[in-house]
């Protein structure tokens, strides 16, 4: 960090102190850390960037990570281009109130924010007690993650961790999770996430130079669907990955089974993208065949299913542990039942189901495919009609 206090309680700032002289006095001096109270000391040298550190018996449970140099120049950084752009910036603000020390804070059209680069993994407890610390100030904060959590860099599809999913938000009616690379000064802006699996998560991806940063970002566009790509890796799943030796797929391919399906075979509408997708940690297959079991399989001809009982033993998946359900502390009124309600429209827009009144379905789509050229040959035609209907919106 690079603010500390004096034994007689002046706030020192190194981003301000740039007497060598100056520094090594202060070397030899008693610094605390404003916010846990531990003893810090001040780290100077020829390669490493100027800052306090806590003794290494101190423990500073306020922020919960130890800094990086990566986290240093990032916050300092992102501190020189908000005091560039005039928004009345400060550099590790400490506020007594609720014990807490943001990485940076500004003024925006009237409003506090503040800045947290994060770069360590937290728990999402501290997460939530720092950020409601904030708005019971009412400082908006900002949580901004360090690009290296992002490993095996692809601008189409990621692995982004339970950690990463915490920090979207909404900007521009797009979801949006924001990092920033201090080694390449540009953020790495993740757009609109949707997981096919559990370890990767399809996404569309905008980057932005630090220095082309105004006082509001621009208007991000939305990219084309990958939709032959997704068709691919679904197909894959069925034939191949839902047969690895797992709990999960034990338990869901005996419900398949007990049911007279293979999943080989599925429908092509189970495993579709969705916009609202990521709601669901459970992947798409999972969750979209558990609706199609539970309220629509082996009913009789014409029967009609209320939206009300299709959430009723959705949430008795959720209770079970069959479905998992993603949180999102950023993301105000959103939960999972707009996941479900997004996918059945889409099946109504595909005529795989009818909704003859408001909230009151029934199944349309009856074939049963047993021959995996005509398997193909479905899944080709229904990703065809599912594309033209993501162009259209």
């Amino acid at each position: 960090m690079y603010t500390a206090i004096t034994e007689q309680g002046r706030i020192i700032n190194l981003f301000t102190m740039k007497n060598k002289e100056e520094l090594k006095v202060l070397r030899n001096l008693p610094t605390y850390c404003p916010e846990c109270k531990g003893r810090v000391i001040l780290k100077m040298g020829e390669k490493k960037i100027i800052h306090f550190a806590h003794e290494r018996k101190e423990w500073c449970s306020g922020n919960g990570e130890a800094e990086s140099s990566y986290h240093l120049q990032g916050k300092l950084q992102l501190y020189q281009k908000l005091h560039q752009l005039n928004l009345q910036s400060q550099l590790e603000p400490y506020y007594p109130e609720i014990k807490q020390r943001a990485d940076i804070s500004f003024v925006y059209n009237n409003k506090q924010y503040v800045i947290e680069f994060q770069c360590a993994v937290i728990s999402p407890q501290l997460v939530k007690k720092r950020t409601e610390g904030y708005r019971k100030m009412n400082i908006h904060p900002i949580w901004i993650i360090g690009f290296r959590h992002l490993k095996k860099w692809n601008p189409i599809k990621l692995k982004i961790s339970t950690f990463l999913y915490q920090f979207f938000t909404s900007y521009q009616d797009q979801y949006l999770l924001p990092t920033y690379c201090p080694v390449d000064k540009v953020f790495y802006f993740i757009q609109n996430p949707v997981p096919i699996s559990i370890s990767q998560t399809f996404i569309s991806t905008h980057s932005y130079p630090l220095v082309k940063i105004k006082e509001k970002l621009p208007k991000f566009p939305i990219k084309k669907w990958h939709f032959s790509y997704w068709r691919e890796m679904m197909h894959r799943q069925k034939t191949n990955d839902l047969h690895y030796l797992t709990k999960t797929n034990d338990q869901f391919l005996k419900e398949l089974y007990a049911r007279g399906l293979h999943p080989h075979f599925l429908p092509p509408f189970i495993g579709i993208p969705l916009n609202e997708g990521f709601l669901i940690e459970t992947p798409p297959i999972y969750w979209q065949a558990y609706i199609f079991l539970d309220s629509f399989y082996l009913e009789g001809e014409g029967k009609i299913y209320p939206l009300r009982k299709i959430y009723t033993t959705f949430q008795k998946r959720i209770n079970v542990g069959q479905i998992k359900i993603r949180e999102f502390p950023f993301l105000a009124k959103i939960e999972w039942i707009i996941a479900v309600q997004q996918y059945l429209q889409v099946l109504v827009s595909l005529n795989v189901l009818e909704e003859i009144k408001p909230n009151f379905f029934r199944l349309i789509y009856r074939k049963q495919i047993r021959n995996y050229e005509l398997q193909t040959q479905e899944e080709v035609i229904f990703y065809k009609q599912l594309k033209n209907l993501f162009d259209q919106q």
